[in-house]
C-alpha cells in the first residue's frame, strides 16, 4: 500500500500513548511530497516493515512532537524532519540534501544502526543530544547552543569544509574511546569545539582544540577533552622528559588520527584565569612520560589564549596536554674582586614572569631576593641564585666570587730540596694583570727573572745550585681592579 501527502496534514492525539506510536505505517510506503507539511503532534513517528517494505519517502516537512523511529528506509530529499524525541534508527537512512532538526530537551541518537545524516540541526536550547551510537554528518553539523554527548561514541563530520561545523554555545562531549572526528582536505584551520560531559564531573569545561594539516590530502583526525588530572587515568604529570617543568593538571585531550598519515599543526585553547599560564605542548609517548612537542607559538581566540605546536605526526596513544618548559639561568660568569671591592649580579633569565628570586649564602649581599644584589664578600663565596616562575617551575644557578689581597702574597724562604714542600720561590697571588719578578744574590747579582707568576726560582742559578742564605727579590706587579702598578720589594732566604 502506498500514501501520499501533498499538503498540510495534522495527526493529532489527546492522549497519552506511551508504547505506541500514533504514526505507524504497519510497513506502508509513505510519502511526503516536495511542499507537503506533516505534523505529528504530542506523539510519535514509526516507520515499521510489518507487513510491507516501510519506506518513508520524504520531500517535504514533517514535525513529530515525539520520536522517530525507523524501522523500514527513510529516503529524504531536499526534507527537514523535526523531532523532539529520540531519533531510533534500525534501519536505512538516506539523507541527500535533507535536514534532521533535533528540537527538545533530553533527546537521544540511538538505535542499532549508524545513521548518515546530511545535515543535523541541534536546537532546543540549552540541552543535551546523547549519542548510543555511532553517527555521521556529510554536510553540515549545527550544533547551536547544545551538548552532543558522543559518550563512548564518534561522531563522523566527512564534509571536509572547514565550516562544516557551526556553534553558538554548544559544544561535543565524549567519555572513554568517545570521540569527534573530522575529515580534513585542506590547509586550513579545523575546529573541534570539544567540552567535557555535564554529565560527568560537573560543570562541563569547553576547551577545544584545531588541527592544520600540511597539505590537502585525505586524513581523519579526532578529539576529546578529559576534565581533571591526566595521572588519574594513568598518565602522571609528574612525569616528563627533561625539558618540561610541569604538565597542566586541570584537563588534557586525546587526539587521534584515524586515516592518512600527513602531520599537522595542533593549536590547543585555554582560560588563564582558571586554568594557568602555559606555553607549551606535551605528548604522552615512551618511555611512559610526557614529552615536548617542541618550539611553540602563543596567540589568543575564540575568548582564549592558545598555544600553537607545527608538525605533529604521532598520535599514539592518544593523551596530549598543555605543558610549561623550564626556563634557563644564567648567575653570570665567575668574578674576581680584591678585598673591599664590591660587584652587582646580573644574572640572565629567561621566564616569562618571575615569581620569586633567591640567593644563598645571603651574607655580604645588598637584598638576597632581588635580582641583581650587590655583593660585597670578604672571602671567595660561591653563590647561588634559585628562581621560580609563576607555575611553580624552579631553576638554579651559580657562581663564584673569589677574593684577593690587594698586597702581594710571596715567601720569606723556600727550601728547593726536592720533597715537593716550598721547592721555588714564586708569588701566591693568581689575580695578576701585570708581573716582573727578579732575584739577586749578595753581590747584586741577578740570578732569576720572570714576568710569569706561575712559575719561580728553584735556587738554580746557570746550572749551580746556589748556598744557602739571603737573597733579595724585586717585583713589579698590578692585581686585577688596580689601576696601578706597585713596585716592591724584600728578602728571602734559602735553606736546604
Amino acid at each position: 500500500m502506498r500514501v501520499f501527502f501533498s499538503s498540510i496534514f495534522f495527526l493529532l492525539s489527546s492522549v497519552s500513548l506511551s508504547a505506541q506510536a500514533l504514526f505507524n505505517n504497519n510497513g506502508a510506503d509513505i510519502y511526503v511530497k516536495d511542499g507537503a507539511f506533516m505534523i505529528v503532534k504530542t506523539n510519535s513517528v514509526y516507520n515499521n516493515t510489518s507487513g510491507g517494505s516501510g519506506v518513508f519517502d520524504n520531500a517535504g516537512t514533517v514535525v513529530v512532537e515525539g520520536y522517530v523511529q525507523n524501522d523500514g528506509i527513510i529516503n529524504a530529499s531536499s526534507d527537514t524532519i523535526r523531532l523532539s524525541g529520540d531519533w531510533i534508527n534500525n534501519g536505512s537512512y538516506a539523507g541527500s540534501n535533507s535536514w534532521v532538526e533535533m528540537n527538545g530537551g533530553t533527546q537521544q541518537i540511538t538505535g542499532s544502526a549508524v545513521t548518515t545524516f546530511n545535515n543535523l540541526n541541534l536546537l532546543g536550547g540549552n540541552s543535551v543530544k546523547r549519542q548510543t551510537i555511532n553517527a555521521v554528518t556529510s554536510g553540515l553539523l549545527a550544533l547551536n547552543d547544545a551538548e552532543l554527548a558522543t559518550d563512548v561514541n564518534e561522531m563522523l563530520v566527512t564534509n571536509t569544509n572547514p565550516n562544516a561545523i557551526t556553534r553558538n554555545s554548544g559544544f561535543v562531549s565524549s567519555a572513554g574511546s568517545g570521540k569527534l572526528s573530522r575529515n580534513t582536505a585542506s590547509i586550513s584551520a579545523y575546529l573541534y569545539p570539544t567540552g567535557s560531559p555535564s554529565y560527568n564531573n560537573p560543570p562541563s569545561i569547553f576547551r577545544p582544540v584545531e588541527f592544520t594539516p600540511v597539505n590537502s590530502s585525505t586524513n581523519t583526525y579526532g578529539a576529546m577533552v578529559v576534565k581533571g588530572d591526566a595521572t588519574f587515568d594513568g598518565y602522571d604529570v609528574s612525569v616528563m622528559d627533561n625539558i618540561l617543568c610541569i604538565v597542566n593538571p586541570n584537563f588534557y585531550h586525546r587526539l587521534y588520527q584515524t586515516n592518512g598519515n600527513d602531520a599537522s599543526a595542533l593549536r590547543m585553547f585555554f582560560n588563564p584565569s582558571t586554568d594557568g599560564d602555559w606555553t607549551d605542548e606535551a605528548h604522552w609517548d615512551l618511555p611512559n612520560r610526557w614529552n615536548d612537542l617542541g618550539t611553540a607559538s602563543l596567540g589568543s581566540g575564540l575568548g582564549f589564549s592558545s598555544v600553537s605546536v607545527t608538525g605533529v605526526s604521532d598520535f599514539q596513544p592518544e593523551p596530549f596536554a598543555l605543558a610549561r618548559k623550564k626556563f634557563t639561568v644564567d648567575a653570570g660568569a665567575d668574578v674576581n674582586i680584591t678585598l673591599g671591592q664590591s660587584t652587582t649580579f646580573n644574572p640572565t633569565i629567561s621566564a616569562a614572569n618571575v615569581s620569586t628570586v633567591n640567593w644563598l649564602p645571603d651574607f655580604a649581599l645588598s637584598c638576597d631576593n632581588c635580582q641583581q644584589p650587590v655583593a660585597s664578600p670578604t672571602l671567595t663565596t660561591r653563590y647561588t641564585i634559585t628562581v621560580t616562575d609563576d607555575a611553580g617551575c624552579v631553576v638554579s644557578d651559580s657562581l663564584l666570587v673569589t677574593v684577593t689581597s690587594p698586597e702581594l702574597l710571596i715567601p720569606t724562604a723556600f727550601s728547593p730540596n726536592g720533597d715537593g714542600i716550598n721547592d721555588k720561590f714564586r708569588v701566591m697571588n693568581r689575580d695578576l694583570v701585570k708581573f716582573r719578578l727578579q732575584v739577586y744574590n749578595r753581590w747584586g747579582e741577578k740570578v732569576f727573572e720572570t714576568t710569569d707568576f706561575t712559575s719561580g726560582w728553584d735556587g738554580v742559578f746557570r746550572g749551580v745550585e746556589q748556598e744557602m742564605g739571603v737573597y733579595v727579590w724585586t717585583c713589579d706587579y698590578m692585581l686585577q681592579g688596580q689601576t696601578k702598578a706597585t713596585v716592591a720589594k724584600g728578602n728571602v732566604t734559602l735553606m736546604r
